[in-house]
């Protein structure tokens, strides 16, 4: 992995200050779901990178509603917006789309500003964001600006901010009562799938169905998300109807081929970015007009604490970090180099190879270990950004119901009467998600156990079993009465 010296900022003065004294060899760090990969393809030869953690700067994780704007800090992460109550009830498609990046695990970790200055074109936050007219803030020692989300990605992977720059906070205004807004994507399956397409929509109706300020975004359909005002005109002073979403699907799948022009992949894309969009505004009339949304975002979860620094201990070195953390109930410290990841620290440090090292790209699961009672993938995480947090592995999962380690955990015995272990690799993951799950929600649906595990791949195409083995030790631990009760 690329060598990295890590700095942590306390303030926001502080990120800033760090990001122009190393200026281009300077980069942000927060979730790091992206940069831990990129770090990873650049090799142990490349030059020295400055990673800037923002994850001690408290106001960068803030949600703001006020009367008639939301403001959301660049380190809220996809999994706070789709759990966030208010944002869920104000703007349900921005919810929706948070729920389909990735994992459970990526959500925990991933970021909205993250997402942002990635500038994929299927990132699936922007064409939400788009639609309700979001700007982003980017501030530098040298002053601040704010400028439209439109502007801000300006090609694939690329956007106006400078060396300098941190994007700090993502700004729109509050729906008015009576909107509707709808978020739907395309991908190759239903979980940590990228957009083939995605269509984002937000409009209200008028008095007789009249639609009045229709806004379509669409993403992975043209170089970079964007709106499309040919078929918002369309949409405009006329009366909702079916026939009116067809003329709008087919609008939009020509404007679509007018800016991308006809390709190998268009005679697949064209029919179904008009279904995506016939889809997406049906959904967002239908919450127009008071009709209840079925599923989209999972069920609200009890509040996990906020990533950052714990325990009140003062950041490690920069260069071989002195790591202090609890892990699986007991205080540890390490030294280790900078570019390490958890994962590393983990099983080469620290000798528990339970946690098990798979893709490393957060794609299989295997490593999946709990940071403060969030599931996450071990190797996309710094080492050192684990200092004064709290750990638990697969190791410590006996522990927790037994204090002298004999025996085992309920999942784990269930794990084994379901029959739910095949070649083992995923299991430790598995057992880790379940438990994090099981530790917010102790008496899970189907459905809940299906997304939370939806992070963690089986080769041995064993899920119906470990479905069935997640509900028996649901069951178990009510009745041993260890489970908590219901948020």
């Amino acid at each position: 992995m690329r060598p990295v010296e890590h700095h942590y900022a306390q303030t926001l003065d502080d990120a800033l200050s760090l990001l122009s004294k190393y200026g281009g060899q300077a980069t942000p760090l927060a979730g790091g779901t992206d940069l831990l990969i990129s770090l990873r393809k650049a090799g142990g030869e490349a030059e020295l990178l400055h990673v800037v953690d923002l994850l001690g700067v408290d106001e960068l994780s803030s949600i703001t509603v006020a009367d008639d704007q939301i403001t959301l800090g660049a380190c809220v992460t996809h999994a706070r917006v789709e759990q966030d109550a208010v944002l869920r009830s104000l703007v349900p498609m921005l919810a929706q789309a948070c729920s389909q990046i990735g994992s459970l695990q990526i959500r925990n970790r991933g970021t909205l500003g993250g997402n942002l200055c990635n500038a994929s074109a299927c990132a699936d936050s922007v064409p939400p964001l788009i639609a309700l007219g979001a700007t982003v803030v980017l501030q530098s020692p040298r002053g601040q600006r704010e400028i439209r989300l439109g502007e801000f990605i300006t090609a694939p992977y690329q956007t106006v901010i400078t060396p300098d720059e941190l994007l700090t906070h993502i700004r729109f205004s509050r729906p008015a009562p009576g909107t509707g807004s709808a978020f739907v994507k395309l991908g190759r399956r239903n979980a940590l799938s990228v957009s083939r397409m995605s269509v984002a929509v937000l409009l209200t109706l008028g008095e007789g169905g009249r639609v009045t300020d229709p806004r379509v975004a669409a993403g992975s359909v043209a170089p970079v998300p964007q709106r499309f005002g040919g078929v918002e005109e369309a949409l405009a002073g006329r009366t909702w109807s079916d026939s009116l979403a067809e003329e709008a699907g087919t609008l939009l799948a020509e404007e679509m081929i007018e800016i991308s022009g006809r390709r190998w992949s268009t005679p697949y894309k064209e029919p179904v970015v008009s279904a995506l969009l016939r889809r997406a505004l049906r959904r967002a009339v239908a919450q127009a007009q008071g009709v209840p949304e079925t599923g989209g975002v999972s069920p609200k979860r009890a509040a996990a604490p906020k990533p950052g620094r714990r325990g009140g201990r003062d950041a490690p070195s920069s260069k071989a970090p002195e790591i202090a953390f609890v892990l699986n109930g007991r205080e540890v410290e390490a030294s280790v180099p900078a570019n390490w990841t958890l994962l590393q620290l983990l099983r080469e440090k620290l000798l528990l190879t339970g946690t098990k090292c798979g893709c490393e790209i957060g794609e299989c699961g295997a490593c999946t270990v709990i940071l403060d009672g969030e599931a996450i993938n071990s190797c996309l995480v710094l080492a050192s950004q684990v200092h004064g947090r709290v750990v638990e592995t697969v190791e410590g999962l006996a522990e927790k119901v037994n204090p002298n380690g004999e025996g085992l955990h309920p999942l784990q015995k269930a794990f084994l009467d379901q029959d739910a272990v095949a070649c083992g690799f995923c299991t430790p993951g598995m057992l880790m998600s379940a438990k994090a799950l099981l530790d917010r929600r102790p008496r899970p649906t189907r459905h809940e156990i299906k997304v939370a595990l939806s992070g963690n791949l089986c080769r041995c195409t064993g899920y119906i079993p470990i479905v069935a083995a997640v509900e028996q030790a649901a069951k178990d631990l009510e009745e041993k009465g260890d489970a908590r009760p219901e948020d």
